[in-house]
């Protein structure tokens, strides 16, 4: 599957990968892991048991944009500050053809 760009997560400046996290049992956590994956569908269906907080709907919004759903994840966006933090996670979007890197902090970090 083609998508706009790739979402990574960094926890203290380090890159996390599915074995940072497999053994969590939150499904907020399932979720991210399967972000780390690139498996962004199944992440989805993670993300929407979680619990609700900011990571949960900026990677919501994130991944709807990246599969060109871009009404869909300004909704999630528009909900993100509502809510929390519940991690210390970075949340990095990436176009390695374009070698394009960038940190989103707010929904207003994300360009469409």
């Amino acid at each position: 599957m083609r998508v706009r760009f790739r979402i990574s997560l960094f926890r203290n400046g380090k890159k996390l990968s599915r074995a940072d996290l497999s053994s969590e049992e939150d499904p907020l956590m399932v979720g991210i892991r399967y972000v780390l994956e690139f498996k962004y569908l199944e992440a989805t269906k993670w993300f929407l048991i979680a619990e609700d907080c900011w990571e949960k709907f900026m990677l919501l919004g994130l991944i709807n944009i990246a599969l060109g759903q871009e009404d869909q994840g300004e909704e999630f966006l528009g909900q993100a500050d509502r809510y929390p933090r519940k991690t210390d996670l970075n949340i990095v979007l990436e176009i390695p053809e374009e070698n394009l890197r960038k940190e989103v902090r707010s929904p207003e970090d994300v360009i469409i």
